[in-house]
C-alpha cells in the first residue's frame, strides 16, 4: 500500500512512482474519489484497483458519515503483501519503520513529492528531530550534503541499515563518496580526501577511532571547516590560551604544549627539553598545522610535505634519526634533537 518498503537503503534506489499512470479498470470509486489520484505521483496500487487495498465492511456506501470500506489489512501488514519485509530488514532499523508506522512518512494514495513522501527531507526529517533542526538552522557553516541533492538521504538510510546512525555505508567510505575529488568550498578547495587517505603510508589514528566524525561535525555547526572543536587559523597563535587547541587537545594531552621539561609528554624532546612547547609557547606561537598533516602523509608523526606560511608553500625536510631527528624546514636552518 505505501512506497515505503523497498529492499534497497536510498531513496535514489526506489523505483519512481508511475507519474503517468491511469486507472486501468473502471474504477468506479474514482468518480467520487478522483482527489486521491490527483497529485503527481501515484501508489500504482490506487491508480489500478482501490480493491488491491480496500474491501466492503457490509454497510451500505455511499452515504453521508458512514465508512462503507475497510482495509483487507491493518499497516503495516498491508504493505508486506507486496513490499518484502524480509528484505529490508536490516541491523539498525529507522524508529517508524520498527513501529509499523509507514504514514508518518508516506501518503497513502498520491503525493506531489517522488517515494509518495508527505515531504521532501531536510523538512520530513525535520518534523521528528527538529533538535537537528535548530542546530542546523543556526549553523553558520553548513555541511554541502545536508543542503543538497537529497539532503539527508544522501547519507542516511530512511529505512533500515547495518551501519549506525543508518548510515548507508561505513566510515570513511561514506564521505569518499563525495570526498573523492577537491571540492571548491568559498576561497578554499578541499584536497581529494579519498586519494590522500587511501594512498598515503601514514593516516591520523582519529581515522580509525572515530573516522570523519571523530573531528568534523556532520551536519552543520559555526566553526571553520566543520571542526567539532576549535583548532586556530593560520600559522600563529599562542598556547597560553589552550582554547586555540582545542580540538587536538581532544585526545592528545596538554601537557604536550604545557609542560616545558618532559620525559614523557612527548617524542619531540631535546634530552627532557619539550620541543613541542618551544615552538607554541611563544608571542608568536606555531600552530599544529604548521608542521603537521591533519588527515594523512607519506612522513612519519604525521608530518607535512609542504605547508602553507603565507603564500608560500613551506618544505618540511625531516629526517629520523634512532634517537630523535633533523630537522630543515623553510623556517630555520638544520637543526638536530636526540632523547
Amino acid at each position: 500500500m505505501l512506497g515505503i518498503f523497498f529492499s534497497s537503503l536510498s531513496f535514489a534506489q526506489i523505483p519512481s512512482a508511475d507519474t503517468t499512470a491511469k486507472p486501468k479498470v473502471d474504477n468506479a470509486c474514482l468518480k467520487c474519489h478522483a482527489k486521491t489520484t490527483e497529485r503527481k505521483f501515484q501508489h500504482k496500487p490506487v491508480a489500478e484497483n482501490c480493491l488491491s487495498c480496500h474491501e466492503s465492511n457490509g454497510k451500505q456506501h455511499p452515504l453521508d458519515d458512514v465508512e462503507g470500506f475497510k482495509l483487507i489489512k491493518s499497516v503495516p501488514d498491508l504493505c508486506f503483501s507486496c513490499h518484502d519485509q524480509k528484505k529490508m530488514i536490516k541491523e539498525k532499523v529507522h524508529s517508524p519503520v520498527k513501529e509499523g508506522d509507514c504514514l508518518s512518512c508516506h501518503d497513502v494514495h498520491s503525493s506531489k513529492n517522488e517515494h509518495l513522501v508527505s515531504a521532501n527531507p531536510p523538512g520530513l526529517c525535520f518534523s521528528c528531530h527538529n533538535d537537528l533542526q535548530k542546530a542546523v538552522e543556526s549553523a553558520t557553516v553548513k555541511h554541502g550534503a545536508m543542503t543538497e541533492k537529497k539532503a539527508c538521504v544522501n547519507c542516511h538510510s530512511p529505512h533500515s541499515s547495518d551501519e549506525k546512525k543508518n548510515l548507508l555505508l561505513p566510515q570513511p567510505d561514506l564521505c569518499f563518496t563525495c570526498h573523492d575529488k577537491a571540492i571548491k568550498v568559498g576561497e578554499r578547495t578541499l584536497p581529494n580526501m579519498k586519494e590522500l587517505v587511501t594512498k598515503s603510508k601514514y593516516v591520523h589514528g582519529a581515522m580509525d577511532l572515530g573516522g570523519c566524525i571523530a573531528c568534523h561535525d556532520p551536519h552543520g555547526n559555526s566553526t571553520r571547516a566543520l571542526l567539532k572543536k576549535n583548532l586556530v587559523q593560520g600559522n600563529y597563535a599562542s598556547a597560553s590560551n589552550l582554547d586555540n587547541y582545542a580540538l587536538c587537545l581532544d585526545c592528545h594531552e596538554a601537557s604536550l604544549l604545557k609542560d616545558q621539561e618532559t620525559t614523557e609528554a612527548t617524542g619531540f624532546r631535546d634530552g627532557t627539553r619539550n620541543l613541542h612547547y618551544l615552538h607554541v609557547n611563544k608571542e608568536k606561537g606555531r600552530v599544529c598545522l604548521n608542521c603537521h598533516n591533519p588527515h594523512a602523509t607519506n612522513k612519519i608523526f604525521l608530518l607535512a610535505d609542504k605547508v602553507k606560511f603565507g603564500n608560500w608553500d613551506m618544505p618540511m625536510k625531516y629526517t629520523k634519526l634512532p634517537k630523535g631527528g633533523t630537522c630543515a624546514p623553510g623556517c630555520h636552518s638544520e637543526k638536530t634533537y636526540s632523547r
